[in-house]
């Protein structure tokens, strides 16, 4: 007899049999036990976690010979044909390869007459997702409402991609993935049925690398006991899976946080000789990074860890919580890109660079990304209507504290005591372009028109009568009231008995308010040059591609 896979040969019979899925188990074999049978079943979860196994226990104990039951006996006739797949009223479908209305309906011709040989007349379609909205209108009306001999036993692994006129009608079962514990124990229990000689270390490779599928693990240790002429050792699981010895991911790790670029160098060199998977040496770096990050902040060891607690302590001296972080996120992303690099060896050396350039908590430019945001808005935020150095003095400790302030605003250049009080009148005369800041300071008005007066530049100021002429950008505040009060406030600082006249849409160049715009755009210019040429931004644009960002107009407010 030929040979037969291991997840053929050791499919679980009835739900007992199952590997940790008890709460599907327990829910289906109380609902059997009680006759309380619903007519359409949804089984879900991913790939190798036993949804077509529980599909196809639930078809025997459905027509088990001995009655429905939650413990079908396997022996009779209508379990052994479906264990074998030959059972005539159990009709398997794979919604892959028959996505069309037709099949759908060619499919559904015979659901009204009676099983042939068994109690029901079973469907199950496996990744009933791949049906087309067509398939699905049309198996919809006799999913809802079946004859008595019909059940319908559904089985995807994508339920979002069912319609929820579909999802209404069935009783959902969520599949879980499996543990590696459940995956080592099962894989351990069949080798011993095997009689094969294999060593735990070995077996506990096989299961991580299942990665919550017990049909990913049962095929991996059929490919180890080919492998090694049936035998599953540690050695051989390594080669096969590419799998790198721990000790190598714990000294590329050390080399990095010592900053030994020549100890790195030369492990480098050593991983390429033995021609390794580099995504899965990132894979058990990450795991690496995982468990220490539990300890750190956790206080709390991985159950079956591949690294001794005195391997990960001696790193914990090394490093910072945000640090690990970082390296995670760096380590993630490699594994994504390494597809994308020119080879796999480029990319994963790549990612190690990248590690190696950056380390977050030393003096100088290698600041913790906690700081980041707020030591960069310190750079280069300065307070309002303050200056730049004032925004620096705030924190002591950004790398360009040494950034001044280009220049004051107008209304700062104004000395405070010498501007008049609301008291102080001026002559004709006096009102000219060359007072108007402080004649603007005296103004005791507020609002529009001292918007107005920002915007304003003097025309004429003789015979009596003072001519203003307002920047059209101020147009909009030009109402009545707003002039009304900026005439009489000029009038009642002025000493002689003027009229003053307002004329708009003039593009002036030389107002309060263009002179302070012109100013905060020099200051934008300045900063931005001050950032870029700063040492601390230069480190984060050329490590990690950081961008410097205006993020808010008027303030100089930047950001990475």
């Amino acid at each position: 007899m030929s040979y037969q896979a291991l997840a053929r040969q050791y499919r679980p019979q009835n739900f007992t049999e199952l590997v940790g899925q008890e709460h599907v188990s327990q829910a289906l074999i109380n609902g059997l036990e009680q006759d309380r049978i619903h007519h359409a079943f949804l089984f879900t979860g991913t790939r190798g976690v036993g949804k077509t196994t529980v599909a196809r226990i639930l078809a025997k104990a459905l027509n088990c010979e001995t009655g429905v039951t939650g413990n079908p006996c396997g022996v009779c006739g209508a379990c052994t044909e479906i264990s074998e797949g030959r059972f005539v009223d159990l009709i398997e479908v794979d919604a892959a390869s028959r996505t069309g209305v037709d099949d759908t309906r060619e499919l559904l011709e015979n659901v009204q007459y009676a099983p042939t040989k068994g109690r029901y007349k079973i469907y199950l379609i496996d990744e009933v997702h791949m049906f087309s909205n067509s398939s699905f209108n049309a198996l919809l009306k006799t999913l809802e409402e079946p004859p008595p001999h019909v059940k319908f036993l559904l089985a995807t692994t994508e339920p979002k991609k069912l319609p929820v006129t579909v999802l209404s009608r069935c009783l959902q079962f969520n599949l879980k993935r499996l543990n590696l514990t459940q995956i080592k124990d099962h894989l351990a229990k069949l080798l011993e049925l095997q009689n094969a000689e294999f060593d735990n270390q070995a077996v506990e490779l096989i299961a991580r690398a299942a990665d919550g599928s017990m049909r990913d693990g049962l095929s991996l240790l059929d490919q180890s006991l080919a492998f090694g002429a049936g035998k599953v050792m540690e050695s051989d699981v390594k080669l096969m899976l590419g799998t790198m010895d721990q000790d190598k991911v714990v000294g590329i790790l050390n080399s990095i946080l010592d900053k030994d670029a020549e100890n790195l160098s030369s492990q480098l060199e050593q991983i390429f000789v033995m021609s390794p998977d580099y995504s899965r040496f990132l894979h058990e770096l990450a795991y690496l990074l995982h468990e220490i990050s539990l300890v750190q902040i956790l206080n709390k060891t991985v159950d079956g860890s591949q690294f001794d607690r005195a391997t990960l302590d001696g790193l914990l001296k090394k490093t910072n919580p945000e640090q690990i972080q970082l390296f995670y996120q760096i380590v993630i992303k490699g594994q994504e890109e390494i597809q994308l690099a020119p080879d796999s060896k480029t990319g994963f050396e790549m990612t190690i660079i990248r590690l190696f350039a950056f380390k977050i908590g030393n003096p100088g430019s290698e600041k913790s990304v906690a700081n980041i945001r707020s030591n960069v808005q310190a750079i280069t935020a300065p307070t309002q209507g303050g200056s730049l150095s004032q925004a620096n003095n705030q924190n002591s400790n950004v790398a360009a504290s040494n950034i001044q302030p280009v220049e004051q605003s107008v209304e700062q250049q104004v000395n405070v005591e010498d501007a008049p009080t609301n008291s102080k009148t001026y002559s004709l005369a006096e009102v000219t372009n060359d007072n108007w800041q402080a004649i603007y300071a005296a103004l005791p008005i507020k609002g529009m028109s001292k918007v107005l007066a920002r915007n304003a530049h003097v025309m004429s100021n003789q015979d009596g009568q003072l001519v203003l002429a307002i920047d059209k950008q101020a147009e909009a505040f030009m109402t009545d009231g707003a002039q009304r009060k900026l005439c009489a406030a000029l009038e009642n600082l002025v000493v002689e008995t003027i009229s003053v006249q307002l004329e708009d849409g003039v593009d002036l160049e030389k107002t309060i308010a263009k002179k302070e715009q012109d100013i905060v755009e020099k200051n934008i210019q300045q900063t931005k040059q001050q950032v870029n040429e700063n040492s601390f931004v230069q480190h984060m644009q050329e490590n990690f591609d950081a961008e410097v960002i205006q993020i808010k107009q008027g303030q100089n407010f930047l950001e990475v």
